[in-house]
C-alpha cells in the first residue's frame, strides 16, 4: 500500500538493465523470478495477470488470448520465435512443472505468488544488484516494454500509437507519461540551470 501525500508511480528500467538484470537473475537461477521480468515485459500484463498465467498459456504457442483482470477486456498476446525459444528455455530450467500450474509459482510452500511479495523481491533486487532505477515495481516491465518499442521504431508518433493501443490509453499524452518522455524532457530542461560562469 502506497504511504499518503507519496508519489509511487513505476519508473521504466533502461533496457541495458533491464538485460542486466535478467542476467543476474538467471546467473543466481532464481528462474521463477527471471521468468516473471520476461513474462511481464513480454506480455504487457500487469502484475495480477502474470500471476495468473499458468504454462499452457504461453509454451508451444505463436499467441494466447487473455482477458486482463482489471479492464475485463480480451487481449490477443502475440509470442514471436525468440520470445516462444526462451519461455520453452525457462520451463526447461525450471524442470518442466505440470502445464496447468501457474508459472509464478513458489515450490516451497505450494502456492501462487501475491502481487505483494512479488514487488517486495523486486525491491530486494533492486538493491542487490544496485539497479539504475528509483520506483520498481512489477509495473516497472509495461513502462520498459513501452520505451523500447518508442526508442526502437525512432521515436515517433506512430510507435505512440501503436502503445496507445496496446496500453488501451484514452490519448497519445497519456502514452508519453506512461514511457517517461515528458518526464524526461522536463528533466532535461532542469540541467540547462548553469551557475559556473
Amino acid at each position: 500500500m502506497a504511504q499518503k501525500g507519496i508519489l509511487t508511480t513505476a519508473d521504466y528500467l533502461p533496457q541495458s538493465e533491464y538485460d542486466r538484470l535478467l542476467e543476474c537473475l538467471h546467473e543466481e537461477r532464481l528462474y521463477v523470478w527471471e521468468m516473471f521480468c520476461r513474462l511481464a515485459y513480454c506480455c504487457q500484463l500487469r502484475c495480477s495477470d502474470v500471476l495468473g498465467l499458468t504454462w499452457k498459456d504461453v509454451l508451444h504457442r505463436d499467441h494466447f488470448y487473455w482477458k486482463e483482470r482489471k479492464t475485463g477486456k480480451t487481449r490477443k498476446i502475440d509470442l514471436n520465435e525468440s520470445v516462444q525459444a526462451k519461455f520453452k528455455e525457462m520451463y526447461e530450467h525450471m524442470q518442466k512443472p505440470s502445464l496447468n500450474q501457474p508459472i509464478i509459482y513458489h515450490e516451497r510452500k505450494k502456492c501462487a505468488y501475491t502481487s505483494q511479495r512479488v514487488n517486495q523481491k523486486l525491491k530486494e533486487f533492486r538493491y542487490r544488484y544496485k539497479l539504475q532505477i528509483k520506483n520498481f515495481s512489477s509495473h516497472t516491465f509495461r513502462k520498459t516494454f513501452g520505451r523500447m518499442v518508442w526508442e526502437k521504431a525512432g521515436k515517433t508518433d506512430e510507435a505512440l500509437l501503436w502503445l496507445r493501443k496496446i496500453f488501451n490509453h484514452s490519448d497519445m499524452r497519456v502514452t508519453e507519461v506512461y514511457i517517461g518522455i515528458q518526464q524526461d524532457e522536463i528533466a532535461t530542461v532542469y540541467q540547462m540551470i548553469d551557475f559556473s560562469a
